[in-house]
C-alpha cells in the first residue's frame, strides 16, 4: 500500500490544534510531528488547510436491503465520503427488518465490498428477539423505537421495561424517544377539526411534548437498572436539559436538520423536510445550539434518512419521514466555524472523538500513532453553494440544497487510501466492518 505523507497542514484534535505532518502506510498512521522526511512516499502539501480525523456518523439509514430505490451503499457510501465522514453505523429498519442473526448476515454480506467508508450495522429490538440479540457479534448496539416511525418495530408499555432487563449489559441501548399514545392523542385532536392535514400538521401530531414524556421515562428507567443509554435525535431544548440530570447514564446525539431547519421552513420544503422526530421552532432551533455549547449534547449524528422525491410529493399522510444528510453533516458545521459559532476543536469532539470513545471504537476518532488512516483533509476558505447537483446520494435532493456554505472537506482518506477529491469520489471500494475494543 502507498506510503503518504500529509505535510503542513493545522491537525486538529478535540484538545487543540498544531501545525505538523502525518504519515501514514498499510492504513494505519506512524507518526505525527514537524520535518517528516519519510523515503518513498507519496508528499500531499497541506500547507493552509485543516487536518482532522474522518467523521464517525453513528445514525444512518442506506436503505439496504428492501430500500434500494432511494439509496444504496455505493451511493450512500460516496456521499458519506464526499463528506468527510469515514464510518457509518447503519439502523436496522430495512425490508426485513435486522432482528435476527440470519437478517444481520445477509446484510453484512450485501455490504461486504460495496462501501467507500467503514461501517458497523445495528440489529433491532421487536419485543421478542433478546436471545438473537444477545448472539450476536461485533455490533455496535441494538435500537429500540419507543413510537412508530419508518418501519414496524414501535415498542411500548412493558416491553420498553423488558429492554434493560433482557439484553445483554455490554451491549448498547439507543432509543428513539417519542411516545406513541401521545402521538395518537394530538392525530386524533387533529383529525376532529374535520380538515385536510398539511406538512406542518406534522410538528403538532409528533409534538415537543411526546418527546419530553418519553425521554424522562428512558431517563428514569436508565436509573432505575443503572443502564447507561443513548437517546437519539433529540430535537428539543427540554430533552436536553433533562438528559443533562442523567450524564453519568445517558448520552445523545443531536441531528444536522434539528440545528439548521424549523417549523417556519414547510412554507418552502412542505413533505420533504416530513422527519421523525420532526423540526420545531426556532426557539428550540437556538436552543440545541446552546445545548451544544454547554456540553449537554455528547454528539452529531445525521439520521441520513433518504427517501425518492416521488414518494415525498405525495400528499401529507403518504409521503415517508426522512431526509438524507450524510454528505453535509460536516460543511454544515464548518460554516458554524466560519460564522464563529463553534470551534474546530469542538467539531473534532462531536464528530470525530466522542462517537469514537462511547461506541468503542477501535483505532478511530484521532490522528495518532497506530490509528487507522481515516482522515480528511479541509479547505476552510472554501466557500460555495451547495446544489441539487452536487447530490451524492441516490435520492438526488438535499434540504440543504441553495445553501452558502464555508469550509469543505477537499480530501477524504479511508484506512489510508484515497476515496474523495475535489468533488469526484474514486471508484473504489475501500470500506471495513469497524471493531469494538
Amino acid at each position: 500500500m502507498k506510503k503518504i505523507l500529509l505535510k503542513g497542514g493545522e491537525v486538529v484534535s478535540a484538545e487543540g490544534s498544531m501545525i505538523a505532518d502525518v504519515f501514514f502506510e498499510d492504513g494505519k498512521i506512524v507518526e505525527v510531528g514537524e520535518s517528516l522526511n519519510p523515503e518513498n512516499c507519496e508528499v500531499i502539501d497541506c500547507e493552509g488547510k485543516i487536518v482532522m480525523p474522518g467523521a464517525i456518523d453513528v445514525h444512518v439509514h442506506f436503505r439496504c436491503p428492501g430500500g434500494e430505490q432511494k439509496e444504496d451503499w455505493s451511493h450512500a457510501s460516496a456521499a458519506a465520503a464526499s463528506g468527510g465522514v469515514t464510518t457509518v453505523f447503519d439502523m436496522p429498519n430495512n425490508t426485513p427488518e435486522i432482528v435476527d442473526l440470519e437478517s444481520f448476515a445477509v446484510k453484512k454480506e450485501i455490504i461486504e465490498g460495496r462501501s467507500h467508508v467503514n461501517y458497523g450495522i445495528y440489529m433491532g429490538y421487536n419485543g421478542k428477539n433478546s436471545d438473537e440479540i444477545n448472539n450476536a457479534k461485533n455490533i455496535p448496539g441494538v435500537k429500540i423505537y419507543c413510537a412508530h416511525s419508518t418501519g414496524n418495530m414501535g415498542v411500548e408499555g412493558e416491553f420498553l421495561e423488558k429492554v434493560f432487563k433482557e439484553i445483554d449489559p455490554g451491549i448498547k441501548l439507543l432509543f428513539h424517544s417519542e411516545d406513541e399514545d401521545c402521538i395518537q392523542g394530538n392525530l386524533e385532536k387533529l383529525k376532529a377539526e374535520g380538515r385536510e392535514l398539511t406538512p406542518s400538521d406534522h410538528s403538532k401530531i409528533r409534538g415537543p411534548e411526546c418527546a419530553l414524556k418519553m425521554t424522562k421515562e428512558l431517563c428514569q428507567l436508565a436509573k432505575k437498572h443503572e443502564r447507561p443509554i443513548h437517546i437519539c435525535h433529540v430535537s428539543t431544548e427540554a430533552e436536553a436539559e433533562e438528559i443533562s440530570k442523567y450524564s453519568e447514564l445517558v448520552t445523545c446525539e443531536v441531528a444536522p436538520h434539528h440545528l439548521t431547519l424549523s417549523v417556519d421552513d414547510y412554507q418552502k420544503w412542505g413533505n420533504y423536510i416530513k422527519m421523525n422526530p420532526p423540526v420545531r421552532d426556532s426557539k428550540d432551533l437556538f436552543g440545541l445550539w446552546k445545548a451544544l455549547k454547554f456540553g449537554q449534547i455528547d454528539l452529531i449524528a445525521t439520521d441520513h434518512a433518504p427517501h425518492t422525491r416521488e414518494e415525498k410529493e405525495k400528499p401529507y399522510p403518504e409521503a415517508p419521514s426522512g431526509v438524507p444528510g450524510v454528505e453535509m453533516m460536516l460543511p454544515i458545521l464548518l460554516n458554524a466555524v466560519s460564522a464563529e459559532g463553534l470551534s474546530l476543536e469542538e467539531v473534532c469532539k462531536l464528530v470525530c472523538e466522542k462517537p469514537a470513545e462511547l461506541f468503542n471504537i477501535k483505532d478511530k476518532g484521532r490522528i495518532e500513532k497506530g490509528y487507522d488512516a481515516d482522515i480528511v483533509v479541509i479547505d476552510m476558505d472554501l466557500e460555495k453553494k451547495f446544489e441539487d447537483k452536487d447530490v451524492k446520494s441516490k435520492c438526488g435532493w438535499s434540504p440543504y440544497s441553495g445553501g452558502l456554505y464555508q469550509g469543505w472537506p477537499i480530501m477524504t482518506y479511508v484506512n489510508g487510501l484515497l476515496v474523495y477529491k475535489e468533488g469526484e469520489v474514486a471508484p473504489r471500494y475501500v470500506g471495513k466492518e469497524v471493531s469494538f475494543s
